[in-house]
């Protein structure tokens, strides 16, 4: 009855198949059920000890089987949105690396009326075989989003703003759902595919008074609410040395998105992402990594009847996000430039300042120094490095047992300056 009220009918049907699958795969697990050492003995792979391995990540034993649990709440204040309360939890089963199933959960509601709902649900090695199944289900209202219009040179009116503070805001309704199959052809080659379901629904912040959204000359796409259905599939290369928290190593893909005319989406269009991540450890000590080098570069091209949402927004095979904000370009505002053609990029010099162990569970704290710049166009001649838009600054990183991850960043830009909180690692 509670996931009824935000999750749609075609996601919860999906999520009832995946949850028998799901049970089916824990009966399974429990079955062939080993002691903690011999879970250790068989994860133990590459330069990295073992035992330390699970002991940053292990909380509790269940039949036999090692597993990580972590959960936090949500409570904090923003004039924006208002009172935001709600909770954030994680369970994984370690029993192989990187692991055996994980599901993670956030509820996330403010007083004012945004919300930021998922579940998320892993399987690795689907019954013993190469193929990896994932689901991802959302229910977001961002209450403050921002259109600022098309194009790499668009500007903020800043009377308008004095005048009207919420006059590049707008209302934006989004639940997506995905079901993502991989499959593991050789060495770090991983093939996959999968289905998108997403309802989007923009609205006016203030339906008596003026804004650009709606006001804008010439009218953007997607002003009214719809569907856009797209089949996904891509390559992954990946050498990381570790899925969660990589060190070393790189990861390359290459996906694609189509919304075909048969799925009865309300908008058709096509995306084909392109990104390349290189993580080199810079500096070691007590045969651990400390200082760690990561450099993103991120390509996508996008053509048909788009959205002006989805012009401010970055796909990819696990995950969308938006354009600046939180992710890439920080130190401008969230969907701050928006068109069919886009770059990106970023470098981040991560240190880890201390390992620790408390109460049985693990912390460890990280400080960073980034650097980001990216741009936008209409035409793929016209995505050059002329007008890249550049930003960077600095933040910490405290991660619990090697799962849950909170992040503060103070990003400049010459737009200005954001303080940035997120969790999880951005890349």
């Amino acid at each position: 009855m509670i996931l009824s009220c935000f999750i749609p009918k075609a996601t919860r049907r999906l999520l009832l198949a995946f949850a028998v699958a799901l049970g089916s795969h824990i009966s399974e697990s429990w079955a062939q059920a080993a002691p903690v050492e011999r879970v250790v003995q068989s994860v133990q792979q590459g330069g990295e000890d073992a035992v330390d391995w699970v002991n940053r990540r292990h909380t509790f034993t269940m039949n036999g089987q090692p597993y990580g649990f972590t959960a936090l709440p949500i409570i904090f204040y923003t004039p924006n949105s208002g009172f935001h309360y709600g909770g954030w939890a994680e369970i994984t089963n370690y029993a192989i690396r990187p692991y055996r199933y994980r599901i993670n959960t956030q509820w996330w509601l403010s007083t004012l009326g945004k919300r930021n709902h998922h579940i998320r649900m892993d399987i690795p090695e689907l019954w013993g075989s190469r193929f990896n199944l994932r689901v991802v289900t959302q229910d977001l209202k961002d209450i403050g989003a921002s259109y600022f219009g098309i194009g790499n040179g668009t500007r903020i009116d800043k009377e308008a703003e004095r005048r009207e503070s919420n006059f590049y805001r707008y209302k934006l309704e989004q639940q997506r759902t995905a079901l993502d199959l991989e499959a593991e052809l050789w060495g770090p080659f991983t093939v996959f595919s999968g289905v998108r379901f997403q309802r989007s629904s923009p609205s006016r912040v203030d339906e008596t008074k003026s804004d650009y959204l709606v006001f804008s000359d010439p009218k953007p796409l997607g002003l009214a609410a719809g569907w856009s259905n797209p089949l996904s599939a891509g390559l992954l290369v990946d050498t990381r040395d570790d899925q969660e928290f990589p060190t070393s190593g790189f990861l390359a893909e290459l996906s694609g998105q189509e919304a075909f005319s048969w799925m009865n989406p309300d908008y058709v269009y096509r995306r084909v992402t392109i990104a390349y991540t290189q993580y080199r450890t810079l500096a070691v000590h007590n045969l651990r990594p400390r200082t760690i080098l990561v450099l993103r570069g991120l390509f996508e091209n996008l053509e048909g009847e788009v959205p002006f949402y989805e012009l401010t927004e970055v796909g990819g095979s696990v995950r969308g996000f938006d354009l600046a904000g939180n992710t890439m370009m920080r130190g401008y505002e969230s969907r701050r430039f928006a068109d069919k053609q886009k770059i990106l990029l970023s470098a981040e010099l991560r240190r880890v300042l201390k390992d620790q162990t408390l109460w049985g569970h693990f912390f460890q704290s990280q400080g960073i120094v980034f650097a980001d710049a990216g741009r936008v166009a209409n035409k793929l001649k016209e995505l050059n490095p002329v007008g890249l838009h550049p930003s960077g600054g600095v933040g910490a990183r405290l991660t619990w047992n090697a799962q849950l991850s909170l992040r503060t960043d103070f990003a400049l830009s010459p737009e200005g300056h954001k303080i940035l909180i997120s969790f999880g690692s951005l890349f």
